[in-house]
């Protein structure tokens, strides 16, 4: 150890654990001097806690004015450094919301970063757990509103594409559609308030009078709105005329897992259940009530009022001040004891929670079931935690690439997944491919940090192949090699002839064709992008004075060629001159002929 327990001060604060100068662990606590000193003046029945210590070679400390002034630093710390034995959320989501900005002549977007959220400059609605993007594009399409950037304190000569496909009455260019233009922002806060019906009806009454005034072009607008209204939107808005806007938020610790479900009301119906787990295994957790909340709203914008069990409740003034520091609002806390609205939530919460923690564990034993026959059936000389496995993608050879799909303990992992561009060859051949992809991913990989599996798409000419270019590079035989034939999804071992079949029902052939599949589908995906990049580069290169740069401005701006094509011309001279410009409408008059 580099510190000395002596220097440590007795204020509260922030103390960083750490080994080789890199922050393993991040802690907060009233006394940093008798907090840190508990640590190695007494014996841990915690392995976690005996292997932290074990770790630890220097500790930093930082100082606060209060309990809670820690709280949110700590916070802010574990975010910045991912400390290995801190609770770190990383997979949650964040649910899209819709927000009508505050100008002259709001706009509508989606918002998915809190960062947005805190801002002032918009109201919001949501969160829509799904078919956010559905529901903007129907009240562009009802209501006409703008979602682009223009500045609305200017006047634009002339319009985008929108106005001409009727998504927008082009508040840019025509302002004395001021006061029609915000009936329809009313029409759409409405809406999404959840007074779809009483829209509806308006609507239907304006209908009715249209047609009797003999108006029918109008009756039918009116009759199209309410179609589009009763079909898209108020399926995805609540009906309530009620203001609430809550989570119930209920968690458990089950076997070294950490289940989280919440229950989100907005405007007084249950729009979604948002539930997570994550392994606890060697992560050191005290406070953990409050580090878990913490975690799940840095990640999410809290609502107006959050319930939680009663047995948080000596936290609540804790919690009350660091949402208002951290989100500048005041957030109702609660903790429901007698028969009530929001204890019968919390109960259905506690339900679906519980919900969640059998259906992980029924499908774990699944799947550990799959592996061990797995194991079994195939005489492995490693239990098959970690399976990697390649596909090749390519068009007579253009384009090639080559992805690596990893499965985790039976489960695919998408953040482990790799992607190889091919360098070797611009034709057919699968063999020199799969030598290179091998030789790049393996050759320089030390031993412990090998699969147990290697897992090839193809029969007994490319386990074999793969298994010589293993041997070439003096790596063969450290990871059990295995190939799926795609036509009878036969399973080959490495030096051996003879197939073996699994039952097609069986979890154990279900684990190899997801693993398969998904490097598959993320080969295709790259092969796609790149192969779109080299059509779309190629078509611009017909137009002349468009070289590298200018290509590439237009690619990072409209992104497709059709994006391209179909951009307005006041757009393009944003990128190019207006000659280029111009030169690039008339390429796309020829392209369409």
């Amino acid at each position: 150890m580099i510190f000395s327990l002596k220097n440590i001060p007795e204020n509260p604060g922030v103390y960083l654990m750490k080994k080789k100068n890199e922050v393993i662990y991040v802690g907060k606590a009233k006394n940093l001097k008798k907090r840190i000193s508990s640590y190695f003046n007494r014996k841990h029945d915690e392995i976690k806690t005996q292997e932290l210590v074990k770790n630890i070679e220097d500790i930093e400390t930082i100082i606060c004015n209060s309990e809670l002034d820690a709280l949110v630093l700590e916070n802010n710390l574990i975010k910045q450094y991912s400390p290995k034995y801190n609770i770190l959320l990383k997979d949650q989501k964040t649910y899209p919301y819709l927000k009508i900005t505050k100008e002259t002549f709001p706009a509508i977007k989606i918002v998915r970063n809190t960062r947005e959220l805190r801002k002032k400059d918009g109201r919001f609605y949501g969160p829509y757990i799904q078919g956010a993007f559905n529901l903007k594009k129907t009240l562009n399409r009802v209501f006409k509103i703008r979602d682009c950037n223009r500045n609305m304190e200017k006047v634009y000569l002339k319009p985008c594409l929108k106005y001409y496909m009727h998504f927008c009455i082009a508040p840019c260019c025509f302002k004395e559609v001021y006061e029609e233009y915000n009936m329809m922002i009313n029409g759409t806060e409405e809406l999404l308030k959840g007074k779809g019906k009483d829209y509806i009806n308006l609507l239907k009454n304006k209908m009715k009078t249209s047609s009797e005034e003999m108006e029918f072009e109008k009756s039918i607008l009116y009759r199209e709105q309410i179609k589009e209204l009763e079909n898209s939107v108020v399926r995805q808005v609540t009906e309530s005329q009620k203001n609430i806007e809550e989570d119930y938020f209920s968690f458990e610790i089950s076997k070294n897992r950490l289940f989280i479900t919440v229950l989100s009301l907005r405007e007084g119906k249950i729009i979604g259940k948002n539930s997570t787990n994550l392994s606890l295994k060697n992560k050191i957790y005290e406070d953990v009530n409050k580090t878990i909340i913490m975690r799940y709203y840095s990640k999410n914008y809290p609502p107006k009022k959050i319930i939680f069990s009663d047995e948080l409740e000596g936290e609540k003034e804790l919690l009350k001040e660091w949402f208002e520091k951290s989100f500048d609002r005041n957030i109702e806390i609660f903790f429901p004891k007698i028969l009530s609205r929001k204890r019968e939530l919390l109960d259905m919460a506690k339900l679906n929670l519980q919900d969640e923690i059998e259906t992980y564990y029924r499908k774990k034993t699944v799947l550990e079931n799959g592996l061990t026959t797995i194991y079994k059936t195939l005489l492995l000389k490693q239990y098959p935690r970690r399976i990697e496995c390649f596909d090749i993608s390519n068009i007579s050879g253009k384009d090639a690439v080559a992805s690596m799909s990893v499965a985790i303990e039976g489960r695919t992992t998408p953040k482990e997944y790799r992607k190889f561009k091919i360098t070797c060859k611009d034709t057919p051949d699968d063999f020199a491919m799969m030598r290179e992809v091998v030789t790049r991913r393996y050759s320089k990989l030390k031993i412990e940090e090998f699969p147990n599996m290697i897992l090839i798409d193809g029969g007994l000419g490319q386990i074999n192949a793969v298994g010589a270019i293993l041997e070439s590079i003096g790596k063969g035989g450290i990871a059990d090699l295995i190939s799926l034939a795609k036509r009878e999804e036969e399973v080959y071992k490495y030096g051996e002839s003879t197939p073996y079949i699994f039952d097609k029902t069986d979890e154990s052939i279900k684990i190899f064709q997801r693993v398969r599949d998904e490097a598959h589908r993320f080969g295709i995906t790259y092969h796609r992008q790149l192969r779109s990049k080299r059509v779309l580069t190629s078509d611009l290169d017909e137009i002349h004075g468009i070289g590298d740069k200018r290509k590439h401005n237009l690619i990072e701006k409209f992104e497709t060629l059709d994006g391209i094509y179909n951009a307005p011309l006041e757009e393009l001279k944003k990128i190019v001159p207006e000659k280029i410009a111009l030169e690039i409408k008339k390429n796309e008059r020829k392209k369409t002929r």
